[in-house]
């Protein structure tokens, strides 16, 4: 089997800056290998010494000129290990997760986060800029990055700190919640912050009668929480709530292409009696989107174009297979439903350390004009399928699911499809990958 290693670093910025990890360069890790299952030329972006990750799935990757592409880390940096001791007394430790960029027209490697208090980060839509969450002393915070001054700068090799580059928005105001993860209007001028919040007794009373209560064979992985939305004026800085929920929102995501769209899920870690959730930025329409029925298992939907969001409806136990399962895609302006696909191999019912776990797809998405939706398998294999004609492509095997998903996206343009993968560590760190479609 082909290995990648890291060349040695090169730095862009004076030696007297050599102990600072922001605007750090590493040169090009690039390259190509042919999977030999599928016979496609795959694009290896990042090399095995260090366990990378894309944002997750439903968040844009790319700046807003399309030139570099995020990923995130938490193996490049130097910052020290932090040590967190949860309810039980137990410890763990783990170095923070950082950001970092591709150039893609060079292959150079650029960080562009430090330190140990980052939350989550976001890229604007209409601008080169990043939106960072930092949970700080004074509580969630809320950045913006000039990414243009910083890769300027960054080509100049003279970085400077990170608040040259940063402007501070606000502060989450903590009486009103615990503030998590959040996305960023297609206008760039709100984020929208799922919270936990107290809530009333009454509400939480409620919350727990109506919670969904999994079978034998489905562990509760995270208990309901009384949830609400926030939105912040990236201006102003001036906080107001959108909606109120009883149950724990995840996946907050938005309308890359409509402002004041937001989609997000019931949180459970597994099932749900109704998974996802549609509502607009001034609270007027709040609703389920795609009304499940007691067999439909749905998870892992992505907003990927104008007027559709696309998900998974599971198939992989056998009770899940008495009806159709695979990639579907609703529409926000009709609620009509639509199947895209689904796959069953053998090698899919046999991966998994041997384990039985069936049907097809586990994670999906599409491009922007709805040409194209990939999805990830249980067995770890990533397939293309053209919505109009239905043909499928098997792109990628073997990315072993761990030490986490495939995860796969599109360029906004259509032309690449992105995945990461465990290949060559045998799923002990991730490599980041992309495969070019324009010629399909």
């Amino acid at each position: 089997m082909k290995k990648f290693f890291l060349p040695l670093l090169c730095m862009l910025f004076p030696l007297s800056a050599l102990h600072a990890q922001f605007g750090k360069c590493y040169p090009s890790e690039m390259q190509t290998y042919t999977d030999s299952q599928t016979g496609q030329t795959i694009t290896v972006l990042t090399d095995t010494t260090y366990n990378d990750k894309y944002l997750y799935q439903t968040d844009p990757m790319w700046t807003a000129d399309g030139k570099y592409l995020i990923f995130r880390s938490s193996s490049r940096g130097n910052d020290p290990y932090i040590t967190k001791t949860d309810k039980d007394g137990k410890e763990t430790k783990f170095k923070p997760t950082q950001m970092f960029f591709i150039e893609m027209a060079t292959g150079k490697i650029i960080q562009a986060t430090e330190g140990s208090t980052l939350g989550n980060a976001y890229l604007a839509n209409k601008s080169n800029q990043l939106f960072l969450s930092r949970n700080e002393e004074s509580g969630w915070n809320l950045y913006v990055m000039n990414l243009d001054q910083f890769f300027a700068d960054v080509n100049k090799g003279k970085v400077k700190s990170p608040s040259a580059y940063e402007r501070h928005i606000g502060t989450f105001p903590a009486e009103t919640g615990k503030a998590g993860g959040y996305a960023i209007d297609y206008n760039d001028d709100y984020a929208y912050i799922g919270i936990e919040r107290e809530g009333s007794e009454e509400e939480r009373e409620r919350m727990m009668k109506n919670a969904f209560l999994p079978g034998t064979n489905q562990p509760i992985k995270i208990k309901p929480v009384l949830s609400a939305i926030y939105k912040m004026n990236t201006t102003t800085g001036e906080v107001s709530k959108v909606i109120d929920t009883e149950f724990k929102i995840g996946h907050i995501q938005t309308s890359r292409f409509t402002p004041g769209e937001i989609v997000f899920c019931n949180e459970t870690g597994g099932d749900a009696h109704q998974r996802m959730w549609f509502c607009t930025a001034d609270g007027s329409v709040f609703k389920p989107l795609y009304e499940e029925t007691p067999l439909d298992w749905v998870t892992h939907e992505t907003f990927a174009s104008k007027d559709y969001v696309y998900f998974n409806i599971l198939g992989f136990q056998p009770r899940l297979r008495k009806q159709a399962s695979g990639i579907a895609r609703i529409n926000l302006r009709t609620d009509d439903v639509e199947m895209i696909g689904q796959v069953e191999m053998e090698k899919d019912r046999q991966a998994m350390e041997g384990q039985l776990v069936g049907r097809g797809f586990w994670h999906c998405n599409a491009s922007s004009d709805n040409k194209w939706v990939a999805g990830d398998t249980f067995g770890g294999n990533v397939w293309l399928i053209n919505t109009e004609t239905g043909q499928r492509h098997w792109m990628a095997s073997d990315t072993k699911m761990k030490p986490d998903h495939a995860h796969p996206s599109f360029s906004p343009d259509g032309n690449k499809l992105l995945f990461q993968s465990g290949h060559f560590t045998e799923g002990k760190r991730l490599n980041l990958m992309m495969i070019d479609i324009s010629a399909f």
